[in-house]
C-alpha cells in the first residue's frame, strides 16, 4: 500500500479515531436567530450561574476545506459525498431533512461533467463567496486540479492542475481552505520505487504551502519542505496565519525501540506525549515576521481534534489552561481551566464556542465556552467516559456528528441548541 501524504498527518489522522471532534469563532459574531435557554453552567470549580444559549452564524473568512460533510452558507446546510466512491455532491437540508442534487437540468443522470453536482474524484471541498473550490484527483490518482465553479450552476473550471513527470510519481495536492479572496493549498510530490516483495516504498518527497490568489491567479510558494513533514496550518485571517510545528526531543529514544520497553498495549501517542515538543506561531505572509504563541519549553496539549480555528481565532492549551488567540489583534486570553487531576484533555472550536473535555479512564467531563463572553455551559456526559454527542461538523442551526448511545458509526444531526441543552433523544439520521 501506498505511504500517502504528510506523516503527521497521518498520525493524527489515526488518534482522531480516539478522540471527538470541533470547532469556533470570529471577532464581531452575531447570533443567528435561536431560541433563547437558560441552563446551569459549570467552570469547573463547582461554581454555577445560569447562561442564555447562543448559537452563531458560520463565518465567512478562514473557510475551511473538507469532506463528507461541508456547510453550506447558501443553504444553511451541508453539502456531502461518499469518499473514494462518489464523484458528484448532495445537499442536505437538516430543516426538512431532505437530500438533492444541486443541479437543475432535466432529465440529467448526474453521472458526468455536465451535470453541474459532479466533480470527479473529490479530496476536499468548500463553498465560498457564492462558488464551490474543489482539489479533485485524475489519472488514477496520480495528478491533482484545483477547480471551481457557481454554487448556482456551470461548468467545472481548471484553476491550476499538477502531473507526476514521471512514471513512479504522483501529485496529491490538498485544499486546507480559503480566507480573504485567496486559496491556501499544498503542492505535493512522490516519488515510489518497487521492493523485492511487491510492495511500494516512497523514496523521494516534495511538499510546498502555496497561496492562490482567486482574482489574479498568482500563485506564491509560502513554504516548502522535502522532508515529508509542513509545519500544519491552524488557520489564516487577512495576511495573518498560524502555524504548528513539532519536533523530538534532544536524546529521545527511537519510538520502536521505546514501544519494545514498555507494557503491552502503548501506542505512539503516549511517546509523543513525552517526547514531542510543540511550537505554535503566527506568520505575517507578506512580511515573514513572526511572533510565538506557544514556545517549546511550555506545556502544550495537543488536541487530536482538526477543527482548531474558527472565523479569526485559533484554540490551544498549555497545562491545564485553553487559551484563544485572536489573529487580527494577533493577541491570546485564557478562556478555561480544567480541574486537577484528569488524566486526559481535548479540545476543539465551533459555532463561537470552544469544547473543551477532560476525564480520567473511568470519567468524563464537557463543556462548551462562548467565546464572545466567557459564559460556560457543562454538557451532560451521563457519567460515562465518553462525550454523549462528538460534534465533528456544522452548519448554520445544527451539528453532525457521533452519538454514543447509538452503538454504531453512523453520523446522527442535533441542532445546536438540543446539543447544549444535553438533549440528545432529539438527535436524529
Amino acid at each position: 500500500m501506498k505511504r500517502r501524504f504528510f506523516a503527521f498527518s497521518v498520525c493524527m489522522a489515526v488518534l482522531l479515531t480516539s478522540f471527538t471532534g470541533c470547532y469556533s469563532a470570529q471577532k464581531d459574531v452575531t447570533s443567528v436567530p435561536s431560541s433563547s435557554q437558560t441552563v446551569q453552567s459549570g467552570s469547573g470549580s463547582g461554581a454555577e450561574e445560569p447562561v442564555e444559549i447562543r448559537t452563531y452564524a458560520l463565518p465567512e473568512e478562514n473557510v475551511r476545506a473538507d469532506s463528507i460533510y461541508v456547510p453550506s452558507p447558501s443553504t444553511g446546510g451541508f453539502w456531502t459525498w461518499a469518499v473514494f466512491t462518489s464523484k458528484t455532491i448532495q445537499a442536505y437540508d437538516p430543516v426538512t431533512r431532505t437530500t438533492y442534487y444541486p443541479c437543475y437540468q432535466a432529465g440529467c443522470k448526474h453521472n458526468d461533467a455536465s451535470c453541474s453536482a459532479y466533480f470527479g474524484e473529490i479530496s476536499s471541498l468548500a463553498e465560498y463567496r457564492g462558488n464551490f473550490y474543489a482539489m479533485i484527483y485524475y489519472n488514477d490518482d496520480t495528478a491533482s486540479a484545483f477547480v471551481t465553479r457557481p454554487v448556482s450552476g456551470g461548468p467545472l473550471q481548471i484553476l491550476a492542475s499538477w502531473e507526476p513527470e514521471n512514471e513512479n510519481e504522483e501529485c496529491r495536492c490538498s485544499l486546507y481552505g480559503l480566507s480573504f479572496g485567496k486559496a491556501y493549498l499544498i503542492v505535493a510530490k512522490e516519488t515510489y520505487t518497487m521492493t523485492e516483495d511487491g510492495q511500494q516504498a516512497c523514496v523521494g518527497q516534495e511538499y510546498s504551502r502555496w497561496s492562490f490568489d482567486l482574482e489574479t491567479g498568482e500563485m506564491v510558494e509560502l513554504m516548502t519542505d522535502t522532508d515529508g513533514i509542513l509545519p500544519y496550518m491552524y488557520g489564516v485571517w487577512e495576511d495573518i496565519a498560524v502555524y504548528q510545528t513539532v519536533k523530538t526531543a534532544e536524546g529521545a529514544p527511537e519510538l520502536e525501540d521505546w514501544l519494545a520497553q514498555q507494557p503491552e498495549g502503548t501506542t505512539s501517542y503516549q511517546y509523543g506525549l513525552q517526547y514531542y515538543k510543540y511550537r505554535v506561531y503566527s506568520k505575517n505572509l507578506k512580511t515573514g515576521e513572526e511572533k510565538t504563541i506557544v514556545d517549546e519549553s511550555e506545556n502544550f496539549v495537543w488536541t487530536a481534534d482538526p477543527h482548531m480555528s474558527w472565523g479569526q481565532y485559533v484554540v490551544y492549551q498549555i497545562d491545564r489552561s485553553v487559551y484563544v488567540y485572536d489573529m487580527e489583534t494577533q493577541t491570546s486570553k485564557k478562556l478555561f481551566t480544567h480541574d486537577p487531576g484528569w488524566d486526559f484533555y481535548n479540545y476543539m472550536i465551533q459555532d463561537g464556542h470552544v469544547m473543551v473535555i477532560g476525564g480520567t479512564e473511568d470519567t468524563c467531563r464537557a463543556w462548551a465556552v462562548d467565546i464572545a463572553d466567557g459564559s460556560v455551559i457543562e454538557l451532560d456526559t451521563y457519567g460515562e467516559n465518553v462525550v454523549a454527542f462528538s460534534a465533528h461538523y456544522e452548519c448554520n442551526g445544527y451539528f453532525v456528528g457521533l452519538l454514543h448511545a447509538s452503538n454504531n458509526a453512523d453520523k446522527y444531526y442535533i441542532s445546536k441548541e438540543d446539543y447544549y441543552r444535553s438533549n440528545y433523544d432529539a438527535a436524529f439520521r
